[in-house]
C-alpha cells in the first residue's frame, strides 16, 4: 500500500511540474560574451581578464546547447517573441557578443557555423578603417555578411564605449548614432557598459531603434521576458571563470 501511495505522489509531482513548466512565464537567457582566445595563448600570455573567453570553454558551452536541443535565436526571432507575435521553443537562448573583436571572426564564428547556431554581434564602429587590429574592420564585417549568414551585426555605438557615456548630451548621442548608421544598418543596440538613461533611450527612439540591451550585474543580470521594457532588455554575463555547472544553472533556471 505504501508503495502505491509513493507512486501516486510521484506521478502527481510530475504532473504538477509539467503544468508549471507549460504555463509559467517564458523567459530567454540572453548570453553576453566579448572576445575569445586559444587555450595555449591564454596560458602563454598569462591572460587573467575573465571577459576573454577560452575558445575551448565556449565550444563546450555550444556542445551543451546542441546536445540538449536549445534553439539559438536570431535577433529578429527574439524581437518577434518579445512583441508577442511569435512563439519560440521553451529551450531558446540568444547569443550576443559585444565590441566586435577580431577573435570573433577568427575563433567564434567558425564554431557557431559548425554547430549551426545563430548569434548577434554588437559592434563598435570606430574601428571601421581597421586601425586597431584587435577589432574587426568594416571590410571584415562585409565578409561576415557573406560567409556567416547566421551572424547578425547590431550596434554598440560608434564611439561611446567610454566611461561617462551616459553624460553625453542628447545631441551628442544622436550624432554618434547617425555616424554608426553609416557603418551598421540595424534596429538593435547594446548600451556601452550596460549603462543607460532617459536621454539615451529617447535618442534611440528618435533614430528608430526598436530594442536596446543592458548588461548585468544587479537586477539586469537575469533572463529576459516579454514584460521587459524593449529598451531595457537584460543580459547574462558569461565569463571565462564560470564553471560549466553554473552555466547550466543560468540556462535552466526559470529566471
Amino acid at each position: 500500500m505504501k508503495k502505491v501511495i509513493i507512486i501516486i505522489i510521484t506521478i502527481l509531482v510530475l504532473i504538477i511540474g509539467a503544468i508549471f513548466f507549460i504555463y509559467r512565464e517564458q523567459s530567454v537567457a540572453i548570453l553576453g560574451y566579448h572576445s575569445f582566445i586559444e587555450s595555449d595563448k591564454r596560458v602563454e600570455q598569462n591572460i587573467t581578464d575573465n571577459m576573454i573567453m577560452d575558445i575551448k570553454i565556449f565550444e563546450e558551452q555550444l556542445k551543451y546547447l546542441k546536445k540538449h536541443n536549445y534553439k539559438t535565436l536570431t535577433m529578429a526571432e527574439f524581437e518577434c517573441f518579445h512583441r508577442g507575435e511569435c512563439e519560440i521553443p521553451r529551450k531558446s537562448v540568444l547569443i550576443t557578443i559585444d565590441d566586435g573583436y577580431q577573435s570573433n571572426y577568427d575563433l567564434a564564428f567558425p564554431l557557431l557555423k559548425k554547430y549551426k547556431m545563430n548569434a548577434t554581434v554588437f559592434y563598435l564602429g570606430i574601428n571601421e578603417d581597421g586601425h586597431n587590429e584587435q577589432y574587426m574592420s568594416k571590410e571584415t564585417l562585409d565578409k561576415v555578411q557573406k560567409e556567416y549568414p547566421n551572424i547578425t551585426i547590431a550596434s554598440h555605438s560608434y564611439n561611446l564605449h567610454i566611461e561617462g557615456s551616459i553624460n553625453q548630451s542628447k545631441e551628442e548621442l544622436i550624432k554618434d548614432i547617425k555616424k554608426q548608421k553609416k557603418i551598421v544598418s540595424t534596429r538593435y543596440y547594446a548600451y556601452p557598459f550596460g549603462a543607460y538613461n532617459k536621454k539615451m533611450i529617447d535618442a534611440l527612439k528618435e533614430e528608430k531603434y526598436v530594442m536596446a540591451f543592458t548588461f548585468g550585474p544587479d537586477k539586469e543580470h537575469r533572463k529576459a521576458t516579454r514584460k521587459d521594457d524593449k529598451y531595457k532588455i537584460p543580459r547574462l554575463n558569461i565569463s571565462n571563470d564560470m564553471p560549466m555547472w553554473k552555466f547550466k544553472i543560468r540556462i535552466n533556471m526559470p529566471k
